[in-house]
């Protein structure tokens, strides 16, 4: 989670955060913490900010990794759809403009993101092993971090 210090939350304002499961926190389908998650997501509370997991999963997992963090979950997001977001919204008691979406995917993620007004940091995935579906999507994201990489965009 290095990819969002406490720097960038102070700079933006953030006051919540909408954070994906599977391959940003967590392999897929596990409910381990991938190395330095538990640190980072103490850094967060420390700074008065708000979490809320946020995934497609429908997994019992993902309730376990909820209660480890201590932070709410809406599973079953079907995001990029806004209505999961504006449940979390809810949930964290926050604005979508002092909220910040951090996910492993640019078409679930960061595009359910900023079609609810939130700010979004792409982070990279912890683990190969996927959905079909998900597969299918990081394909589709290739061609677009091509171009962000030749438009000169940090960490495309």
């Amino acid at each position: 989670m290095a990819d969002v210090p406490a720097e960038l939350l102070r700079r933006w304002d953030i006051r919540g955060i909408a954070l994906d499961l599977d391959n940003t926190i967590v392999p897929w389908y596990s409910d381990a913490l991938a190395p330095g998650v538990k640190e980072w997501a103490q850094m967060v509370l420390e700074l008065d900010i708000r979490m809320c997991l946020l995934t497609n999963n429908y997994g019992a997992h993902a309730m376990g990794v909820a209660r480890e963090l201590k932070v709410p979950l809406v599973r079953g997001a079907l995001k990029p759809l806004p209505a999961a977001y504006a449940r979390c919204l809810r949930e964290l008691q926050t604005d979508a403009h002092q909220t910040l979406s951090v996910g492993d995917q640019l078409f679930t993620d960061v595009l359910g993101a900023k079609l609810s007004g939130m700010r979004a940091v792409y982070v990279r995935p912890i683990a190969g092993r996927v959905l079909f579906t998900t597969r299918f999507l990081r394909m589709l994201e290739r061609p677009v971090f091509a171009r962000l990489r030749r438009a000169g965009v940090p960490g495309a």
